[in-house]
C-alpha cells in the first residue's frame, strides 16, 4: 500500500515538473519574442529621427537657396 501511494507521489511528482519545464519554455519564447519586438520598435524609431534629421536639413538648404 505505501510503495504504490510513493510511485504514485513519484508520478505526480514528475508530471508538475514537466509542466512547470513546459511553462518556462513557454515563457521564454514569449520572452524572446516580446524583446525582438522592442528592438525592432527602437530600431525604427531610430531610422525615422535620421530621416526626419536628414530632411530638415534639406527643408534649410532649399530656404537657404531662395532669394
Amino acid at each position: 500500500m505505501e510503495n504504490n501511494e510513493t510511485k504514485q507521489s513519484q508520478t505526480i511528482a514528475k508530471r508538475a515538473i514537466k509542466i512547470a519545464l513546459i511553462a518556462c519554455m513557454i515563457m521564454l519564447i514569449f520572452a524572446s519574442i516580446s524583446l525582438w519586438i522592442l528592438l525592432n520598435q527602437i530600431t525604427a524609431t531610430a531610422n525615422l529621427t535620421k530621416s526626419q534629421k536628414t530632411l530638415e536639413e534639406r527643408v534649410l538648404q532649399l530656404e537657404n537657396k531662395q532669394p
